[in-house]
């Protein structure tokens, strides 16, 4: 059976069964930001090649 999570906005999203990796290929790191639509936290990448420490959370 599958589980979904819910997100802030109320819609579902179904959770798989094993983790997958998000892959961004850029030549300007800093620009993106990502967001986690469950919680709502958010991160933008501060330009550290380091995995790990690619991006900071972001305070509001």
């Amino acid at each position: 059976m599958s589980n979904y999570r819910e997100l802030k906005n109320g819609e579902k999203a179904k959770e798989l069964e094993s983790s997958v990796q998000l892959i961004i290929k850029t030549k300007c790191p800093t620009k993106w930001i990502i967001e986690d639509l469950e919680t709502g936290q958010r991160y933008r990448a501060n330009g550290t090649l380091e995995i790990g420490s690619m991006f900071d959370l972001i305070d509001y």
